[in-house]
């Protein structure tokens, strides 16, 4: 403990505070690299690239999600036809984009300026500049890769049933509260239809 004041008292408060974050830093890195490197059994390193400046990427970066969507539609099917009546079913979902949140590094800087003009006037000059990079992961074989910090699901936008009991109004009912439940969809983006013969 005698150490610890007698370091901080010769090097300032200010500078063991910044070797405390910079220890934190370089923790925090270490723990990422290895969460990563145990993954697939690639190495991982983690570098920050700029992006050029014309190029505006967001934090969000949106994809069709087929999978997820055929997934839920075949399990939609398998309990949809359990409905007493319903007979065969088939399912077709409307998936929106899921989206995925990006890790980031942001530099923001202000540059404040007064001038004294020949007049006697003051003229104040404010200067902002913002900086933009993402955290990549460098991968064994080279190929870098955005540090994905969250994925978000994408939501169901729409349903569509064909059924065989379709025909009979209360199967019909079932089908959208079943649908409608399961999804956590409202009931307007249900429709069912009678399947053809």
């Amino acid at each position: 403990m005698q150490f610890f004041k007698n370091f901080v008292e010769r090097n300032g408060k200010k500078k063991v505070q910044g070797l405390v974050l910079m220890l934190l830093a370089g923790v925090l890195l270490l723990a990422l690299s290895a969460y990563f490197a145990g993954r697939d059994g690639d190495e991982l390193s983690v570098s920050a690239v700029d992006f050029e400046d014309n190029y505006q990427l967001s934090t969000i970066s949106y994809q069709l999600s087929e999978s997820l969507s055929a997934y839920l539609a075949r399990q939609l099917e398998e309990i949809l036809s359990l409905v007493h009546g319903a007979g065969q079913v088939r399912v077709m979902l409307t998936v929106g984009a899921s989206a995925s949140i990006y890790a980031q590094n942001s530099q923001n800087s202000l540059s404040a300026t007064v001038e004294n003009d020949g007049e006697g006037g003051l003229r104040n000059i404010d200067v902002e500049s913002n900086s933009h990079t993402y955290v990549m992961l460098r991968q064994a074989d080279g190929s870098e890769r955005p540090l994905r910090l969250q994925e978000l699901s994408a939501p169901v936008e729409g349903v569509i049933i064909v059924a065989e009991g379709a025909g009979d109004i209360t199967v019909r009912d079932a089908l959208i509260r079943a649908a409608a439940t399961g999804l956590n969809v409202g009931i307007h983006q249900v429709q069912v239809f009678q399947m053809s013969q």
